[in-house]
């Protein structure tokens, strides 16, 4: 690799995007790029906040660029791999990234839709974004983000991946996207940068808005309804219990909760079901400590509501959590998360 490029600032940036089933896609697409390739790769997967992923090191021997955990305020540089590092979101600048602890989007930190929505805000006609295989819809916001702001999508083939959940979403989200082949992933990525530095050359005005992309990983100003968003809902965040708003893009809506979670229609179907779960198990768990206190009132302090039934109040109560109690041990979500059943991304493999 020359010196030449490190020294540089790129003028075009590739983001690619993936959770489960993309590690071997990845690995074809970095193992194809040149050594002297004149784009930065951001690379954001699915990692969670586990602290044991060797990612940069496999993909840094796998291919002829040199691969590192993103640091914050890090100068981005022409064919060099930064790749999200786990429980951070990874944030585009026009010539530096940085990392957020913000709020969890699509139920993940790092998320892709926050790496494509940062590329449209700060990048423009000059990005371009990739998904891989995944589960649900991660990413398919920030595609149809990347794609108003005049930049390219590409598509792992929903045939060819090994979960097809996110190559669908991505593509209902940009219709216009090329679909690729994993085997032929890195000419056709190679082509789309190719393209990217000509727009690049020709800056054309955006029609997306910064504000709409910074929201991604930012927090949001407290207001009854913010510009960007379309309509409030009566349903509330999982993960928060805030009030979501939805926002209406041209081929997709989301949802967010002013805290700054923000979900795809799969995602918060998927996140609801476990939050629905996770209620009944607070059920059960009030109804207990309501009878332990009767029983407490009884034993305790006989005088405490005279004439009240304090131990058969606590029976009654007992009962109705161990209905309960049966009841969540059978649950089983009517929506199925195909995320959480997955197989784990591989980041170990030799």
């Amino acid at each position: 690799m020359s010196a030449e490029p490190s020294r540089s600032t790129p003028t075009a940036v590739l983001a690619v995007g993936g959770s489960a089933g993309s590690l071997t896609p990845l690995l074809a697409l970095v193992r194809g790029l040149p050594p002297q390739f004149p784009a930065a790769v951001l690379v954001t997967v699915h990692l969670g906040d586990s602290q044991n992923s060797r990612l940069p090191e496999i993909l840094s021997r796998r291919s002829r660029l040199p691969a590192a955990w993103a640091r914050d305020g890090e100068p981005l540089r022409p064919a060099r791999v930064y790749v999200a590092p786990p429980g951070f979101h990874l944030v585009a600048a026009a010539d530096s990234v940085s990392l957020s602890r913000g709020p969890r989007v699509n139920r993940h930190r790092p998320s892709v839709d926050v790496l494509f929505a940062s590329m449209a805000s700060t990048i423009g006609p000059a990005g371009v974004a990739v998904v891989l295989s995944g589960a649900l819809d991660d990413g398919a916001v920030g595609v149809a983000l990347v794609a108003a702001a005049g930049g390219e999508v590409l598509v792992e083939d929903p045939d060819d991946a090994e979960f097809s959940g996110m190559p669908l979403a991505a593509l209902h989200a940009v219709t216009a996207a090329t679909t690729s082949r994993a085997d032929d992933i890195a000419r056709a990525v190679d082509q789309a940068v190719a393209r990217a530095l000509d727009r690049a050359a020709k800056p054309t005005p955006s029609p997306t808005t910064a504000e709409e992309a910074d929201t991604m990983a930012h927090h949001l100003a407290i207001d009854y309804l913010a510009q960007t968003e379309s309509r409030l809902t009566r349903m509330s965040c999982p993960e928060c219990g805030g009030s979501l708003a939805q926002i209406d893009l041209d081929q997709i809506s989301y949802f967010r909760c002013h805290i700054g979670h923000h979900y795809g229609p799969q995602t918060l179907a998927a996140a609801q079901a476990d939050a629905s779960e996770a209620k009944i198990w607070s059920a059960v768990a009030g109804l207990e400590e309501e009878a332990a206190l009767q029983r407490y009132l009884y034993e305790t302090v006989p005088h405490a509501s005279p004439g009240t039934p304090h131990l058969q109040v606590a029976e009654q109560l007992a009962q109705r959590a161990d209905q309960l109690r049966e009841l969540a041990h059978a649950w089983t979500p009517l929506v199925p998360d195909p995320e959480r059943d997955a197989t784990v991304l591989r980041t170990t493999a030799p």
